[in-house]
């Protein structure tokens, strides 16, 4: 079984790749959506937060867990837990002039990507946190997103390539294409899906939340109607 790891509804992107690679692939989806978001954990709290839901992941059978979250990627260096892939990794960006890496206050505060990407001639960073919440909420159309994309990227419309260092900004690729017609647009956790190894399996699919059931499911449903009706929510109730 294959586990993928979010605090919110965007591993539910690395979900649909999984699946569009082996529909019979058992899986766990994972969202710890009930405790604060990974981005706002203080370092310690966060490396506990982590292993703990490696832990529960593994209860339920995952062998290979994929931790989509860029933030929650952060700490992975510091936990050295076996079968676990991160998706800060400098291989899946190819060179370029300069670099664009949009991501939350965690992840571009940490500096994990300029680190990772410090061969490249030139990185430049954006913390894009109003996106990840328009995209939780559900918001990809809406005018106050658009807006926020459009001031976000204002200064940096030079870059020639775009990591998008938060799972939830794949829903906005089409607009951060239009704005940016001439960028390679990256996201790291797709391209570590097509990374891993995919067994075949009898088809099992489960999305687990700490956080109102309910409310991942509608969003879901919004976000990737065709993904979300594969699978079975699941609310559970001892968030950590």
């Amino acid at each position: 079984m294959i586990g993928v790891l979010d605090w919110g509804i965007g591993g539910l992107f690395s979900v649909a790749r999984i699946l569009r690679r082996d529909p019979t692939v058992d899986l766990v989806f994972f969202s710890d959506s009930g405790a604060i978001p990974y981005g706002r954990q203080q370092r310690p709290q966060l490396r506990h937060s982590v292993r703990q839901a490696v832990t529960h992941l593994r209860s339920l059978g995952a062998t290979q867990i994929l931790v989509a979250c860029h933030s929650a990627s952060t700490v992975l260096p510091q936990l050295a837990l076996p079968g676990v892939h991160g998706v800060i990794c400098p291989a899946h960006i190819p060179p370029s002039n300069r670099t664009l890496v949009l991501g939350g206050i965690r992840t571009i505060r940490s500096g994990a990507w300029r680190r990772a990407l410090h061969t490249h001639r030139s990185v430049v960073q954006r913390i894009a946190q109003p996106l990840s919440a328009a995209v939780e909420a559900g918001l990809i159309e809406h005018p106050t997103t658009r807006d926020h994309l459009h001031r976000i990227l204002a200064p940096v419309r030079a870059a020639d390539t775009v990591v998008l260092a938060c799972t939830h900004y794949i829903a906005l690729a089409p607009q951060i294409q239009a704005l940016m017609p001439h960028a390679n647009i990256i996201d790291p956790a797709l391209v570590e899906v097509d990374q891993l190894d995919i067994p075949a399996g009898s088809g099992r699919r489960v999305a687990q939340t700490t956080g109102d059931v309910h409310r991942t499911r509608e969003v879901a449903t919004r976000l990737l109607p065709s993904i979300a009706h594969q699978l079975q929510f699941e609310a559970w109730s001892e968030p950590h």
